[in-house]
């Protein structure tokens, strides 16, 4: 089907690059003496000579921005401009009568952006811009999409009271698939140029300099800040980030600055820089409340980890990891500092698996990694990993016997192993045997003996009950401690240890032991006392028991 676009009027459809009919401009010649200011009012007689004389006067390098954003400001409000403080931008604003669009950022609450149910139609520019910083700005058409849902009126602005819906054209360089539009919706001012802005617009190139310093209260300058310069480096509108959706505006933190785009913001600080955030990551920037929650700022761009499993964006404070379907996941300060300690991913800890988490006791902050965990707890920060954060989990974690970790795992001193302080206990590791946790009167006596320096050496369990109702015991390398209700904690080891096991273990005739092993030199060998009797130790082959009459 074939669609009759209805054609512009004369005046509107002159091309951009012609000379400026001065009618348009609200000036009326004489016609009698052809005068081109004989009908001009006192503002555009003042604008209109003021400029031809500074510009006669001055380079067009270093005058022309000025010339012409004063010569609008003289137009439209000359003696407020000269005698009361302000800027010349307050004074550049239109009305519905004088046959141009509204900005968008007018009539699109305050975004410099296409709104919904338009598409970008064609573009123009206006040279050496003040907006622009004496760069060519350019003005972008916003068309109405079919079936066309606005109708001519205006934008009702106390400043930006320009038309909207009202003109019917379309410049065409943009978005050339699309044959059927509605009339100019709103106008996108930018310096970027509008093939970067938008890839579906073309190079062909428009000039009207006559919009060169139309304004509005919701535009603000772009010269050429750290954002700018980072979304060109990144390709613009042809690179990953898209197209421009908010321009740069300062956030709400009043440190830095953020620009949209399709795929992804770019942030600025003066202590950072301008890096970008986009994808995966910056969805879970926005989760942790952006530049507003713990993260801060990001400090770089988005990389990817040396082992290629992640990208990952550095921040303030922390850092976020993309792991493609395993999920994407922030490490926070003050988790951030704990893991590159140990080596970040490529250390003990390795890749972030959940986010941060509180404890069902309200008592602590937790992360998980694929090899351990980092508890925050009272300002305190320690990790827990390995064999030893498995087998903390198996006994209840922080709900069971030994309670939240106290320190990081530290050497043990002889050259074997490992030890972990906990609330209540310890963990003891060897690769040998393994690790395993210690805790109340066993853990005790243990220490009293010597610990992995004494005779014992490292655990092979943790406490485990009898099954008797009355008594625990743990096993090490080298023998046990027995610990009951109504007895303290002994240790029983070597030859004594088999025997004692020979007659039952605390559940034979013997009971649980209620001494140490004698010390050497005792005459008539050593002696170990239990409750219902007594094994004496002379040698590994010699070990007699004597039970109680």
């Amino acid at each position: 089907m074939t669609v009759a676009l209805p054609r512009r009027p004369r005046a509107a459809r002159r091309g951009p690059t012609e000379a400026v009919d001065l009618a348009d401009e609200g000036i009326h010649r004489d016609p009698v003496n052809h005068d081109p200011l004989a009908g001009a009012t006192f503002s555009q007689r003042l604008a209109h000579r003021a400029s031809a004389m500074i510009s006669g006067r001055s380079s067009r390098r270093s005058f022309l921005t000025r010339t012409a954003l004063v010569g609008s400001a003289l137009a439209v409000g000359p003696i407020d401009f000269l005698l009361k403080p302000g800027t010349a931008y307050g004074y550049l604003c239109g009305t519905c009568s004088d046959g141009w669009t509204a900005f968008c950022c007018t009539v699109n609450g305050g975004s410099n952006t296409c709104p919904p149910n338009t598409f970008v139609a064609g573009w123009w520019k206006a040279d050496n811009a003040a907006y622009c910083c004496g760069a060519a700005r350019y003005i972008i058409d916003c068309n109405a999409t079919c079936p066309t849902q606005c109708s001519c009126r205006c934008a009702g602005d106390s400043c930006d009271g320009r038309r909207t819906c009202c003109n019917q054209f379309r410049y065409g360089q943009c978005h050339l698939e699309i044959s059927c539009y509605g009339p100019v919706v709103c106008r996108v001012a930018t310096c970027t140029p509008p093939w970067k802005y938008d890839p579906s617009c073309t190079t062909s190139s428009a000039t009207d300099n006559r919009t060169v310093n139309h304004g509005s209260p919701c535009l603000t300058t772009d010269c050429g800040s750290p954002i700018a310069k980072k979304y060109a480096e990144l390709g613009g509108a042809s690179g990953f980030l898209g197209a421009v959706t908010s321009p740069e505006k300062a956030n709400s933190d009043r440190r830095g600055r953020v620009a949209r785009y399709q795929n992804g913001n770019i942030y600025w600080t003066s202590t950072t820089g301008a890096h970008e955030v986009h994808g995966a990551i910056l969805d879970e920037f926005a989760k942790q409340a952006g530049v507003n929650g713990v993260l801060k700022y990001p400090t770089s761009d988005t990389r990817s980890s040396s082992d290629g499993k992640s990208r990952y964006s550095n921040f303030e404070n922390g850092r976020i990891y993309y792991l493609g379907s395993a999920g994407t996941f922030t490490v926070p300060a003050p988790y951030f500092a704990k893991h590159e300690g140990l080596g970040g991913v490529h250390g003990i800890l390795g890749y972030p698996t959940a986010a941060v988490r509180t404890s069902g006791d309200k008592r602590s902050r937790y992360q998980n990694y694929a090899g351990g965990r980092i508890y925050v707890r009272e300002g305190t920060v320690i990790e827990i990993h390995g064999a030893v954060f498995t087998k903390h989990e198996q006994i209840q974690g922080v709900y069971g016997p030994l309670g939240y970790p106290a320190n990081d795992l530290v050497p043990a001193g002889d050259g074997r192993g490992k030890i972990q302080w906990f609330e209540k206990g310890l963990v003891f590791y060897t690769p040998t045997t393994g690790a395993f946790g210690l805790w109340g009167d066993i853990l005790s006596r243990y220490a009293d003996n010597g610990g992995v320096t004494g005779y014992l050496r490292y655990p092979t369990s943790e406490p485990t009950p009898v099954g008797d109702g009355r008594g625990t015991y743990a096993t090490f390398e080298r023998g046990r401690i027995y610990d009951s209700s109504t007895t303290s904690a002994f240790e029983v080891h070597g030859a004594v240890l088999t025997t004692y096991l020979d007659e039952g273990g605390p559940t034979g005739a013997l009971g649980y032991p209620t001494s140490e092993l004698d010390p050497r030199g005792t005459p008539g060998g050593r002696f170990q006392r239990f409750e219902n009797g007594t094994i004496q130790y002379v040698s590994d082959s010699d070990v007699r028991v004597t039970l109680n009459p």
